[in-house]
């Protein structure tokens, strides 16, 4: 896994390194260099292997919503997740794309809700953690829209932009530990979260849109 992780990581910056200069049209890209798009599943997986913890998941799936953390172990992938855009008949994400973002779940649980959500929005008085408890497509919620940035050369970061104009108005998300000792991601969270983005094998969950 170890190795796996460094050569992609090794591929991705070498992607990065020779593409043209970044604008706000970008395009996300996993970390084998491949183009990020709807209809496909990805892991969310921490760039910094053995420093970072694992993937993002659901925290406990007895739970309706449930919130949504960082694994704290390394091996562990996490729940695949897969993009919808608000411009729904394209394909490829850009860095620039308001998304909605909702775990993948072969097997549902008694609790169908998988659409990621800020709790607390606008926040003045509350934590503004990461929830399962979205609708996808619904413009007006919006405490449900996401965009993916880059971070570095070679990882990206998620913002949460519920008003964003050309990339103004966005919060970074990161990793707040809680008193259960989960860390949960949260908008300006106490820890920044760089991840990497795996494809999944078993990636065709059959919504690609048609352009």
């Amino acid at each position: 896994m170890t190795v796996v992780l460094l050569i992609s990581v090794v591929h991705l910056l070498l992607t990065f390194s020779s593409s043209p200069c970044a604008t706000a049209e970008q395009v996300v890209r996993d970390a084998e260099g491949n183009v990020v798009e709807t209809g496909s599943k990805y892991y969310i997986v921490s760039a910094f292997y053995g420093a970072g913890g694992g993937g993002i998941r659901r925290a406990d799936d007895s739970e309706c919503p449930a919130k949504v953390i960082q694994s704290p172990f390394n091996g562990d992938r996490g729940t695949p997740v897969y993009f919808t855009r608000k411009a729904s008949k394209k394909v490829e994400i850009t860095e620039s794309t308001d998304l909605n973002i909702e775990f993948y779940k072969d097997n549902q649980t008694h609790c169908s809700k998988n659409v990621w959500l800020v709790e607390g929005y606008p926040g003045l008085h509350y934590k503004m953690e990461i929830s399962t408890d979205g609708v996808a497509g619904e413009l007006l919620q919006l405490a449900s829209w996401f965009q993916i940035k880059k971070a570095n050369s070679f990882s990206y970061k998620l913002s949460f932009c519920p008003l964003s104009f050309g990339g103004l108005g966005c919060m970074d998300i990161g990793t707040e530990v809680g008193n259960d000792g989960q860390r949960r991601m949260a908008v300006r969270g106490q820890r920044t979260f760089d991840f990497v983005l795996l494809k999944d094998i078993d990636d065709d969950i059959g919504i690609k849109s048609v352009v």
